[in-house]
C-alpha cells in the first residue's frame, strides 16, 4: 500500500529439521481453512421443548379458549339477575291490603245505647182491672179534702232542670270522629322510598362496561418491546460503535504512529525490526481496543434489548392483570351499590308500612275515644234519666204525703172512700210497678245484649289485628328469604372468577416441571455444543502449538513489515484501520499467492493475496483482498475510488464479514 511506510524484511531461515514439519503444518492449516473449519454445530443450539411444557401450554391455551365458562356466565346471571330483579310481588301485595283494611266500621252498640238513653214504651202501658172499680171511690170527700187537695199537684222544682240532662252531649264526640280519619303526613313522603335508586348505580354500570371492553393504552407501546422486536434496533448504536473506533483510529494515525515514528527516527531506528514490532504491537492494540468496543457495546445492548424485553413483558402482564383487577373491583362496588340500594328500599318499605301502621294506630285509638266518649255521653244520659226518675218519684212522694195527709184530715169521712182511695192507690202502685219492673226488664235484656255486641265487635277487631300481624309477618319473611337468596347468589358470584382459575393450576404445575426438564435438556445441548466446538478447534490448535513448538529458539521464519504477513493476522490489521481507506486496487499490486479466505455474510468468499507494489522497488510483500474482488462479492458500498483508484472502504467491508 503506497500510504503504508515501506519496511525491510529481515529473513532467519529455520533449522532444516523444522521445514519439512512447518510446511505440513502449513498445508494442514490451510486444508482446515479451506474445508470451512472450524465448522459451525451441525443441528439446532435451542433445545426442544419437552412433552410437560408442551402439554402444559397447549391445555392452558385450549381452556383459555374452550374452557369451562359456566361459572363466571353463572356469576354474571346470578349479579344480573339480582340487579334487575324487583321486590317481593307477593309480600308488597300483603302489605298493601294491609294498608287498606284498617277500616273496623260503626260500633253496633250506638243505635242500642241511643234507644236506652231515649227510654223504652214496653210495658208502659200495663192496666190493672180493679182500678176502675177503686177509681170510683175516689170521689168520697173529707171535709179537710179541699186543704189537702192542693198538695196532689205538687212540683219538684229540679224537675226541669234533670229533664234537661236527658239529652246531654259529649264535647269530645265531634273531635274524637275527626280523628278517625287522620292522615299520617310522613306516609306520602316516605311511599316512593322502595323504589329508590342510587345515583352512582348507573355510572358504576358504565364504568364496569367501559372497563370490560377497553385495555391500558400502556400496553400498546411495551407490546413490541416485549414481543422483542426492538432487540438489536438501536438507530444510535452503528453511530456510536463507529465514532468510539474512529476516536481510536485517530489517536493511532494521528498520536500513536507519529510518536513512534519520531521516537525511532531521533534514535536513528526508523526501519529497524524494533521499530516495525512497535508499530505492529501499536495497531494490534488498537485494532484490539477497536474490536473490544464494537464486542462490548453491541453484547451490551443486546443484554439491555434482552433485559427491556423481559421487564416489558412483565409489565405488559402487570398492566394486564391490573385491567382484570379493575375490572372485578368495578363489579364488585356496582354489586355492592346494589345491594345498599336493595336495603335502602327494604328499610323505605319497612317505614312506610310502619308509618301506615301508626297512621291506623292513631284511627283506632280515635275509635277508641269515639266509643269511650259515647259510652260516657250515654252513661251521663242514663244517669240524667235515673236522676229524673227519682225526682219524679219524689214529686210523687210528696204528692202520695199530701193525699196520705188529706186522707188523715178527712178521718171522718166514709171509710169505704179511704179504703177505696188506699186500695186504689195500691192498685195504681202495683200497675206502676209492674210498668216499672217492665221498663227494667227491657232495658237489662237491651243493656246485655249491647254488651255482647260490644264483646263481639272488640273480637272480630282483635282477630283481625292478629290475623293482620301473622300477614306481615309473613311478607317480612318472604322478602328477608329472597334477601338471603340474593346475599348467597352474589357470594357464589364473587367465588366464581377464582372457581374458573383453579382450572389452570394443574396446567401450571405442570408448566413448572416442563421449564426444569426443557432447562436440562438446553444444558443437555449446551454441552454437545461446547464438545463439537472443542472437536473442531482442537485440530487447529494442535498445528498452533506444534507451529509454535518448531519456532521456538528462534528457529523460524520471521517477517517484519508493518502488517504481519500471516493470515490470522489478516483481519485485525484491517479493524485496526476501521473507518479508514486501503489502498488496494489490483492494478497498483503484483499477486503472489492466496494465504487464505474471508467469509462473507452473504455466503461468497473473499480470498486474502500475498502481494508487493509495482511501484516499489524493494518488493516488499504485503497481506489483503484487493478491492475489485470486494466490490463484486460485498457490494460497490465497501469500495470507493479516487483518481481513478480503487480503495476499499474497510469499515463497510468489516460489517460485510461473517
Amino acid at each position: 500500500m503506497t500510504s503504508s511506510p515501506k519496511e525491510t524484511t529481515t529473513k532467519v531461515e529455520p533449522w532444516d529439521g523444522a521445514k519439512g514439519y512447518l510446511k505440513e503444518q502449513y498445508a494442514n492449516f490451510d486444508k482446515l481453512i479451506k474445508e470451512g473449519a472450524p465448522k459451525q454445530f451441525q443441528g439446532s443450539t435451542v433445545a426442544n421443548q419437552s412433552n410437560a411444557t408442551l402439554d402444559a401450554l397447549n391445555g392452558t391455551e385450549a381452556l383459555a379458549r374452550n374452557g369451562n365458562t359456566s361459572a363466571l356466565t353463572n356469576a354474571t346471571n346470578a349479579v344480573n339477575g339480582v340487579m334487575t330483579q324487583g321486590t317481593n310481588t307477593q309480600a308488597n301485595q300483603t302489605l298493601s291490603q294491609l294498608q287498606q283494611q284498617m277500616n273496623f266500621g260503626t260500633n253496633p252498640t250506638d243505635a242500642i245505647a241511643k234507644g236506652i238513653a231515649n227510654g223504652s214504651t214496653v210495658g208502659q202501658n200495663y192496666t190493672n182491672a180493679a182500678a176502675g172499680t177503686a177509681a170510683g171511690l175516689q170521689n168520697y170527700s173529707n171535709a179537710a179534702a179541699s186543704t189537702a187537695a192542693g198538695h196532689q199537684n205538687f212540683t219538684n222544682a229540679a224537675a226541669g232542670n234533670a229533664a234537661g240532662l236527658q239529652n246531654y252531649s259529649n264535647g269530645a264526640i265531634s273531635q274524637f270522629q275527626g280523628m278517625a280519619n287522620y292522615l299520617n303526613p310522613a306516609l306520602a313522603q316516605s311511599q316512593n322510598f322502595g323504589n329508590y335508586t342510587n345515583a352512582a348505580a348507573g355510572l358504576q354500570q358504565n364504568q364496569a362496561n367501559s372497563l370490560a371492553q377497553g385495555n391500558n393504552p400502556a400496553m400498546d407501546y411495551l407490546k413490541n418491546t416485549a414481543s422483542g422486536a426492538n432487540i438489536g434496533n438501536n438507530p444510535y448504536l452503528d453511530r456510536m460503535v463507529n465514532q468510539q473506533q474512529d476516536n481510536i483510529a485517530e489517536k493511532l494515525k494521528n498520536v500513536t504512529n507519529p510518536g513512534i515514528d519520531s521516537q525511532a527516527a531521533a534514535m536513528g531506528r526508523m526501519g529497524s525490526g524494533a521499530y516495525a514490532r512497535q508499530r505492529n504491537s501499536a495497531e494490534q492494540t488498537a485494532a484490539n481496543e477497536m474490536s473490544k468496543v464494537a464486542t462490548d457495546m453491541y453484547g451490551n445492548q443486546y443484554n439491555q434489548d434482552v433485559q427491556n424485553q423481559m421487564n416489558a413483558a412483565g409489565q405488559y402482564g402487570n398492566f394486564y392483570n391490573s385491567d382484570v383487577s379493575n375490572q372485578m373491583n368495578a363489579n364488585q362496588a356496582l354489586a355492592g351499590t346494589d345491594a345498599q340500594q336493595q336495603q335502602l328500599r327494604q328499610a323505605g318499605t319497612s317505614l312506610y308500612g310502619d308509618l301506615a301502621n301508626s297512621q291506623q294506630q292513631q284511627r283506632l285509638n280515635a275509635a277508641n275515644s269515639l266509643s269511650n266518649a259515647y259510652d260516657s255521653q250515654q252513661n251521663a244520659r242514663l244517669s240524667a234519666n235515673q236522676n229524673y226518675g227519682n225526682i219524679l218519684d219524689s214529686e210523687q212522694s210528696q204528692r202520695l204525703n199530701a193525699n196520705q195527709n188529706y186522707a188523715n184530715i178527712l178521718d171522718n169521712q166514709q171509710n169505704a172512700r179511704l179504703s177505696a182511695n188506699q186500695n186504689y192507690a195500691s192498685i195504681m202502685d202495683s200497675q206502676n210497678a209492674a210498668r216499672q219492673n217492665a221498663l227494667n226488664s227491657n232495658r237489662d235484656f237491651q243493656l246485655a245484649g249491647m254488651s255482647q255486641l260490644g264483646n263481639n265487635y272488640q273480637n272480630s277487631i282483635a282477630n283481625m289485628l292478629s290475623g293482620n300481624s301473622q300477614r306481615l309477618n309473613a311478607a317480612n319473611a318472604a322478602n328477608n328469604q329472597q334477601n338471603a337468596v340474593n346475599d348467597q347468589r352474589l357470594n357464589a358470584a364473587g367465588m366464581a372468577g377464582q372457581t374458573y382459575a383453579n382450572q389452570y393450576m394443574p396446567y401450571q404445575q405442570l408448566a413448572s416441571v416442563g421449564e426444569q426438564r426443557d432447562m436440562r435438556a438446553q444444558d443437555v445441548l449446551n454441552a454437545e455444543i461446547a464438545k463439537w466446538d472443542y472437536d473442531q478447534q482442537l485440530p487447529m490448535q494442535n498445528i498452533g502449538n506444534f507451529v509454535s513448538l518448531l519456532n521456538n529458539g528462534n528457529y523460524s521464519n520471521t517477517t517484519t513489515p508493518v502488517y504481519n504477513n500471516t493470515a490470522g493476522q489478516v483481519l485485525g490489521g484491517l479493524s485496526s484501520l476501521a473507518g479508514l481507506f486501503s489502498l488496494c486496487d489490483a492494478r497498483t499490486k503484483i499477486l503472489h499467492s492466496i494465504v487464505g479466505y474471508m467469509p462473507a455474510i452473504n455466503g461468497e468468499r473473499i480470498a486474502v493475496y500475498n502481494f508487493s507494489y509495482k511501484d516499489d522497488p524493494t518488493g516488499e510483500v504485503f497481506t489483503a483482498p484487493i478491492a475489485q474482488e470486494v466490490e463484486a462479492k460485498m457490494g460497490e458500498h465497501t469500495v470507493a475510488e479516487v483518481d481513478g483508484v480503487k480503495l476499499i472502504n474497510v469499515e463497510a467491508m468489516l460489517s460485510e464479514v461473517a
